[in-house]
């Protein structure tokens, strides 16, 4: 696809995705969720819930909850990666009379080790462990192997006059003759020395690379680490290869639906490959930009006017099954948007923020009276007659 992200000079900002002290099991999540909505007026019996979660098998236990709590096997709004599909909205509003959205970006969780991003398959045979959600893993790897190629091939050295060097291959300097058409692009302008002319000019070349002195305020910021530079031909620039001083020039590699997650990652790829957990990185930035591009479709469209509407944006963390407890998942609330058929409401005006959600939410009973019994509901239909079903005449 011919579709490239360049560098920008106006700059969005993310808001701080909190986690710790906000985490809710599902089992206790789902009834509060309940509860909140008929605290907000929804009508028991008429609330038809929608997911919009990845389709693993481990995103099967929250969306077994919302059927028990809401009396419906939810409504399907999502695409892979914890996409929501926008164009669902319609048949998603005609199910029920008020509704609910959750939506959510998956990634797994080592209690143990603290880490991110792996979970077990229990279908496999023997112990599998594999990345928890696959999708994010497939569109931010390509960007972690350029990364790591980068942080491989750039290098901190020092002459013998004490000047402070980097050499950097070829292929990631955007030269004004031959510019990075695709790959990682150094922001030499704000590693280098400018020339009186305000140009990036090296001192020195090779077969492949250029060598530049770099400035005082980038000197300084290596020093502030504990750097010591090295003489002759350098190190390795590593992890020192942070997030503002590259981006990505790239023909997007999705080809099918889940170009709509690239899309949304592509902008924030650098905080993502240097993130020290890129899967959780890459999901908390997809549930934001969701939120606000699903949001602005739901106000800007006539699916939901004159409805009752709870959608709920948030992180699901999946933990797999140990000798000591059952496989899980938690959520993590990150914004919503209420929406009230009355109209009344103008306390709801703006989206619910993080840590109002999360206090609107605790604030519910974590029991629900209105839950369906499954196991009764599935020996109904056993009990039940079998009818004769035959071809129209």
């Amino acid at each position: 696809m011919n579709t490239s992200y360049t560098q920008s000079h106006i700059i969005r900002k993310l808001a701080p995705f909190k986690i710790d002290g906000m985490a809710i099991p599902y089992p206790e999540f789902v009834p509060k969720l309940y509860n909140l909505c008929m605290t907000l007026g929804f009508r028991k019996g008429l609330i038809m819930p929608s997911r919009a979660f990845c389709s693993d098998e481990n995103q099967g236990w929250p969306i077994i909850l919302l059927t028990k709590h809401f009396g419906t096997f939810p409504f399907n709004h999502g695409r892979v990666g914890g996409i929501v599909a926008t164009d669902r909205h319609g048949p998603h509003a005609n199910h029920g009379e008020d509704s609910v959205i959750v939506q959510a970006s998956h990634v797994g969780y080592d209690p143990e080790s603290g880490s991110y991003g792996s979970c077990t398959r229990p279908k496999m045979a023997g112990t599998c462990m594999s990345v928890s959600c696959g999708k994010i893993t497939h569109v931010i790897t390509p960007y972690l192997e350029q990364y790591q190629f980068a942080t491989d091939r750039i290098f901190l050295h020092r002459d013998k006059a004490g000047n402070h060097l980097i050499t950097v291959k070829n292929s990631f300097i955007d030269f004004d003759t031959h510019p990075v058409k695709d790959g990682l692009v150094l922001s030499l302008e704000s590693i280098v020395k400018l020339n009186n002319d305000g140009k990036v000019v090296p001192i020195g070349a090779i077969s492949t690379s250029q060598t530049y002195e770099v400035s005082d305020d980038f000197r300084k910021k290596i020093n502030d680490t504990g750097y010591v530079w090295q003489s002759g031909e350098g190190e390795k620039i590593g992890a020192l290869l942070s997030s503002d001083l590259f981006h990505f020039r790239e023909d997007f590699h999705e080809t099918d639906e889940s170009i709509l997650l690239e899309r949304n990652l592509i902008e924030f790829m650098p905080t993502i490959v240097t993130s020290r957990n890129p899967p959780l990185r890459a999901a908390k930035i997809n549930i934001q930009l969701e939120f606000a591009r699903t949001m602005e479709s739901i106000r800007r469209g006539p699916e939901y006017a004159g409805k009752n509407l709870l959608y709920i944006a948030g992180l699901n963390i999946d933990i797999s099954e140990n000798e000591d407890y059952p496989a899980t998942t938690y959520f993590v609330p990150w914004a919503a948007h209420i929406q009230l058929q009355n109209n009344k409401a103008a306390e709801y005006i703006h989206p619910v923020e993080q840590d109002q959600l999360y206090k609107l939410i605790m604030e519910q009973d974590s029991i629900n009276p209105d839950q369906a019994d499954l196991k009764e509901q599935i020996g109904r239909m056993l009990e039940a007659p079998r009818l004769d079903i035959h071809s129209p005449k």
